[in-house]
């Protein structure tokens, strides 16, 4: 089985770019892992754990007596994890080397997490499947993930608009499927979990909110490479070094309220 690279590398950029990223979707994402079954108490396994925001997270959830192992195969994201760890001084998470499509636990857990993972792998169900093994009796799966058609614009702003379209074909160009979230409950249900459940939340922006545009724009920097190679646009009608004015000025023009891509939460049971 080939093992499919994370699509937007791990420079030192883009792992600051994935802690900005998950500051600004911490809410929600608390807030879905809770609903899909993540309890005090619990042993979780974190799969594609990056820098370790969301074990950071599950960590606060579990509490003390609780643990979790973060899971991920890039070692300058596993590193800047171990960091931070030690610097919270946290002693009931621990990291590994691995890859989360194959990776078997010596003893089951109590749940299996990923945020933001199953949209890059070519066989989601597959791997839900995989980790059944890694889940005892009764316990849960919990995922979060984007649909990226969630965000728009009211009134339209025809930039945005181009903007989300760049994004979903440069994602598209390299196997990733950037709604996602839409599949949940067909995906859940396909790989043999039951009491499958789905909730997405959706994050609200206003005109005059530039630092949210600016988030925007860093995406698509760091997205340059396979946008450019897409085909769908050329460095020169891109205009990277004046997109975030460009975009700020039509959606304060248009005094319009604006969206991000949707946050889904899928989980279910193995029993």
């Amino acid at each position: 089985m080939t093992t499919p690279k994370y699509a937007l590398g791990s420079t030192d950029a883009e792992i600051a770019r994935l802690q900005r990223q998950a500051a600004v979707i911490a809410e929600p994402t608390a807030a879905l892992l809770q609903r899909g079954g993540i309890e005090p108490g619990m042993r979780v396994l974190d799969l594609g754990c990056g820098p370790g925001d969301v074990t950071f997270q599950l960590a606060d959830i579990v509490g003390p007596q609780g643990s979790v192992l973060g899971l991920e195969l890039d070692a300058a994201q596993l590193a800047a994890a171990d960091r931070r760890r030690d610097e919270q001084g946290l002693t009931t998470v621990t990291f590994q080397q691995g890859d989360a499509r194959t990776f078997v636990a010596e003893q089951p857990f109590d749940a299996v997490v990923c945020r933001l993972l199953l949209m890059h792998l070519p066989d989601p169900v597959e791997v839900l499947i995989h980790h059944l093994g890694n889940l005892r009796p009764g316990g849960c799966f919990v995922a979060v993930d984007y649909d990226m058609s969630g965000a728009r614009a009211y009134p339209d702003v025809p930039l945005y608009t181009q903007v989300g379209s760049w994004m979903q074909a440069g994602f598209r160009h390299v196997g990733a499927e950037p709604n996602i979230g839409m599949s949940f409950p067909e995906m859940f249900g396909r790989a043999g979990l039951t009491d499958v459940g789905t909730l997405g939340f959706q994050l609200y922006f206003g005109p005059d909110e530039r630092w949210a545009v600016g988030y925007v724009v860093d995406v698509v920097r760091s997205l340059k490479p396979l946008l450019l190679a897409s085909g769908v646009v050329t460095e020169d009608d891109m205009e990277l070094d004046t997109l975030e004015d460009r975009l700020d000025a039509q959606i304060r023009e248009q005094h319009a309220g604006w969206t991000m891509p949707t946050i889904v939460g899928g989980w279910g049971r193995w029993r």
